[in-house]
């Protein structure tokens, strides 16, 4: 070497130097090990732009012991990091990263433009400048964004905190933030979703941008527990999603949901998407029509015309609220609620003697 000597008698010398002369070390006192606590502060002022030869000097420590704390912190973070996934046979095939992180496949026809609700304040009606997502564009955006946490779980499970590998950590918090944005990309094309909803449940009382904000954070709930490979539309999903959450925040308006809301959301649950094939589309449309027909001739005329508007069965028309039913058909929004409820009942005890077959 440079010095004719070697590395361990260079560290024994500089080392009884450091014991022969207390007051001018050359390596700082170690004042035993820095507790979870201070290491999580240390980490934090290091994120705020702090050197690790400042934060070494605060906490007597050399800047090379700076780094690892600071990468022990990064690699505690990311094994607390939630990646629950669903997972899918996809994800374990030979070539699946190139399958599955492929480009977004775009539409073969340019999305037509929405039309923007009266009454919505800018920020809200740029969401309408969002085109949705095709049924093939949705399903490649989930699988992309469960895989890419399936591959970051994967090699997070990996990681030693006791000999950290920092091109690991690297690479499974590349692979995290991928997630976070595909997620985005779902969020984004969806929250339009919210506004409709909130819109139609929303009472005088209250404050509609406190409702869609609610609404957001169920959204963004069902996105990471919507289950893709189902073949199911998550719009259909993330709405009883909502709807759920909105009972909370509107409860007497929701409050006859509370009897039925599991049956309801396995019926979600197993709807399929069927947006690919129009004739088979158009044929199993007819098919619930005649099943429906079946299911409400229990119903009276009034039963029907509430359910029918309540659950938006008239193509033409959306859902409407307790109020609206009840001016149109000339009776109190809790007499609707009542009418609602014992026609409900009826049509529980219709759907258990021929249950309806949703294709």
């Amino acid at each position: 070497s440079r010095f004719s000597r070697s590395v361990e008698t260079i560290r024994y010398t500089l080392k009884k130097f450091d014991d022969d002369h207390p007051q001018a070390r050359i390596f700082p006192t170690k004042r035993g090990k820095l507790d979870l606590e201070t290491k999580q502060v240390l980490y934090d002022q290091y994120r705020s732009g702090c050197s690790a030869a400042q934060l070494g000097r605060q906490y007597d420590r050399t800047p090379s012991t700076i780094h690892r704390i600071v990468n022990e912190m990064r690699a505690r973070k990311i094994v607390e990091l939630s990646l629950d996934f669903v997972d899918s046979d996809e994800f374990h095939r030979r070539g699946a990263a190139k399958k599955i992180l492929a480009p977004l496949p775009q539409p073969e026809k340019p999305p037509r433009k929405a039309r923007v609700p009266k009454g919505l304040p800018a920020y809200l009606s740029a969401l309408y400048e969002v085109p949705l997502l095709t049924k093939e564009q949705e399903q490649h955006l989930f699988r992309r964004y469960n895989y890419l946490k399936y591959r970051a779980d994967k090699l997070r499970n990996t990681i030693k905190l006791t000999s950290i590998n920092t091109s690991l950590l690297d690479e499974v918090n590349g692979l995290y933030q991928q997630a976070v944005e595909t997620k985005n990309d779902i969020v984004q094309a969806n929250l339009r979703l919210v506004v409709s909803i909130a819109k139609r449940h929303m009472k005088d009382t209250q404050d509609f941008f406190a409702l869609v904000s609610d609404g957001n954070v169920s959204l963004m709930r069902a996105v990471e527990k919507f289950n893709y490979s189902l073949g199911n539309k998550f719009s259909t999903y993330a709405t009883w999603a909502i709807m759920k959450n909105f009972a909370r925040s509107i409860p007497t308006e929701f409050r006859h949901q509370d009897r039925f809301r599991t049956s309801l959301d396995e019926l979600f649950m197993l709807q399929r998407d069927i947006r690919t094939n129009q004739f088979q589309q158009e044929s199993d449309q007819r098919l619930r029509q005649q099943q429906v027909g079946v299911i409400l001739s229990r119903l009276n005329d009034r039963e029907q015309q509430i359910i029918i508007s309540r659950f938006g069965l008239d193509p033409n028309r959306e859902p409407q609220t307790l109020k609206e039913v009840g001016l149109e058909i000339g009776v109190t929004k809790e007499r609707v609620r009542q009418i609602e409820a014992q026609a409900l009942d009826k049509l529980r005890q219709a759907v258990s003697q021929a249950p309806l077959e949703l294709p």
